[in-house]
């Protein structure tokens, strides 16, 4: 397994309602459906989505790695 850290995180609307600040974890294939979990990187509250309900998914990168340590 290959890990990559970076100062990015994702930004997702699921159902009409939008979650930030996301850290991506894993992806599962359960039964021919595909779920993406997340971690909020500020509540450490966990997510899981399932991939065909997401209408936006967006990367945000952050270029100031010292800004998401000081919040």
């Amino acid at each position: 397994m290959k890990l990559m850290a970076d100062n990015s995180f994702f930004e997702i609307v699921y159902d009409q309602q939008q979650f930030n600040y996301l850290e991506f974890i894993r992806i599962d294939y359960i039964c021919d459906i595909v779920y993406m979990t997340f971690k909020n990187i500020f509540t450490s509250e966990m997510y899981t989505f399932e991939k065909e309900k997401i209408s936006n998914l967006t990367k945000i990168i952050n270029n100031f790695p010292g800004f998401l340590a000081n919040h």
